[in-house]
């Protein structure tokens, strides 16, 4: 009867030890470029720029991301165009890909700071082969989408 236990027990722990999943590791977010539409509320109205590159860069911990938006117009009327990084965006692993998360994030262009454009409410996803997001520069509400090229 000992001996009973004894085996039913081993059967049992056998059981238990191979049913057990292996921890599938943390997804790393990767370095990647976009081609998409931005979309900034101006005056109460929605103004699209097509064909507008972001590149996505992660950082070595994969915890944040810089997110770089090229030569950007935010409306028909502004004389230049602009390449803006928004430094330091928190990356959430989610089952499909990245969330993107920031507040208080002050842009980066020409060479300094822009505090008065400081991002609020990012929010946004990477997976698969799109990004998109949306946050405020400022008073300016904007938003991305765009697919991996």
């Amino acid at each position: 009867m000992k001996h009973l236990v004894k085996w039913a027990l081993l059967a049992f722990m056998i059981l238990l030890f191979s049913s057990c999943k292996k921890d599938e590791p943390a997804p790393v977010p990767v370095k990647a470029d976009y081609l998409g539409t931005v979309t900034v509320t101006f005056r109460g109205e929605d103004v699209d720029t097509d064909k507008i590159e972001v590149n996505f860069t992660p950082s070595a911990d994969g915890k944040t991301a810089d997110i770089l938006i090229k030569k950007i117009k935010f409306v028909p009327q502004m004389p230049v165009t602009l390449d803006i990084t928004i430094p330091g965006v928190t990356l959430t692993a989610k089952n499909n890909g990245f969330e993107l998360s920031g507040e208080g994030l002050v842009p980066l262009a020409m060479g300094g700071e822009f505090p008065q454009y400081t991002v609020s409410g990012l929010y946004g996803l990477v997976a698969g082969d799109k990004i998109s997001f949306l946050l405020k520069f400022g008073d300016y509400p904007t938003k991305y989408t765009g697919t991996k090229l």
